[in-house]
């Protein structure tokens, strides 16, 4: 256990070390984001932190006692994750090939790894729910969706990194409350998280992050939080309600859900770019991106405590699925009367 704990500062120590010696080199490369279009940050930020991160949290599971037998395919979609990350970075890869990529990553989780989502609980109050033979192709979109849920939230220094830190925290504790051993794994990877948020995060004294986390760091979370999650349940034994597990996941999948949709609905690429995520709304309103970051990192916070708190005290499976879906129809709500609650938003910040 000794080893155990002091694997964690190492992954924050190695990533935050690899951060200063990677960036000389990435602006050499080239791999670096050039302001310009929807891209407002200033200057060339290396896109360095996905790298430092996997390679701060590789690193420190190697002073584990374990096995990491059964964590063969988390490296190998992760790094295979990261790899398209930096091509995407460098060359800009096609919304189809990384998608591609992605679903072969999704794959090593349930045909290699052997993790699956086959049981979703009582969700709405009808009887347990049991997806039989769909729990393959169900788990599979729920790791690509993750992937790009993340992938879409890193739209404001510190956003995706902080939600996802918040994540991982409430998965801890998730996993330390049902009784089971310490998660080591997505420990260190909160440490390299925590580390990169030091150069990435907004705060008093530095108003622009010194380095983004790129497509590598985005896709290779979400796939990390994912593979964490549903490993979760699985090792579980149903002592941890899936609700729970999708309370704590509910932002960064709420926001996708929603954005896919308008753009399906406006006859566009689901994966296009535009300015209309729930970030974009706060700071069209008047927030600047500290207080836009620090208020989306604790909704997300927020839900990951009902989903905690209604396990905890045994509320219905179908009472916080409610709750969720309230959340999603007043997400929804806002996002469709995006100008209207800009006004309401800037009434808010003006007072």
């Amino acid at each position: 256990m000794t080893k155990a704990w002091l694997a964690i500062p190492v992954a924050f120590a190695v990533t935050a070390i690899l951060i200063h010696v990677f960036r000389g080199p990435a602006i050499r490369l080239g791999l670096v984001d050039i302001p310009g279009g929807r891209k407002e940050h200033v200057g060339e930020v290396p896109l360095i932190g996905g790298v430092a991160m996997f390679l701060g949290f590789a690193s420190a599971t190697l002073l584990l006692e374990q096995s990491l037998t059964q964590y063969r395919p988390l490296y190998a979609g992760m790094s295979l994750l990261l790899v398209a990350g930096i091509l995407d970075d460098l060359h800009d890869l096609s919304a189809r090939a990384k998608f591609a990529l992605q679903l072969v990553a999704a794959f090593f989780v349930v045909a290699w790894g052997g993790l699956k989502v086959s049981y979703l609980g009582n969700l709405f109050g009808l009887g347990p729910i049991h997806l039989g033979i769909l729990s393959t192709p169900f788990t599979i979109i729920c790791v690509v969706g993750l992937v790009n849920a993340v992938n879409m939230a890193d739209g404001s220094d510190g956003l995706a990194g902080g939600i996802v830190f918040v994540m991982l925290l409430w998965l801890i504790a998730a996993t330390l409350l049902a009784g089971l051993p310490l998660p080591i794994m997505p420990l260190l990877l909160a440490g390299s998280v925590l580390a990169f948020l030091l150069f990435n995060f907004p705060h008093a004294k530095r108003r622009h992050a010194s380095i983004f986390m790129g497509d590598s760091g985005s896709m290779i979370l979400g796939f990390a939080t994912a593979w964490f999650a549903i490993q979760l349940m699985s090792n579980s034994d149903g002592r941890i309600p899936p609700i729970t597990i999708a309370a704590i996941l509910m932002l960064p999948v709420s926001d996708t859900v929603i954005l896919i949709a308008r753009r399906i609905y406006k006859g566009q690429s689901p994966m296009a770019a535009d300015r209309e995520h729930l970030h974009h709304i706060f700071e069209r309103a008047g927030f600047s991106r500290p207080q836009t970051v620090y208020t989306l990192i604790s909704t997300a916070g927020l839900t990951g405590a009902i989903g905690i708190i209604g396990w905890k005290t045994a509320l219905p499976d179908g009472f916080v699925s409610l709750l969720l879906i309230t959340f999603f129809v007043l997400h929804l709500f806002f996002v469709l009367h995006a100008w209207r609650m800009m006004r309401v938003l800037r009434r808010m910040h003006g007072s």
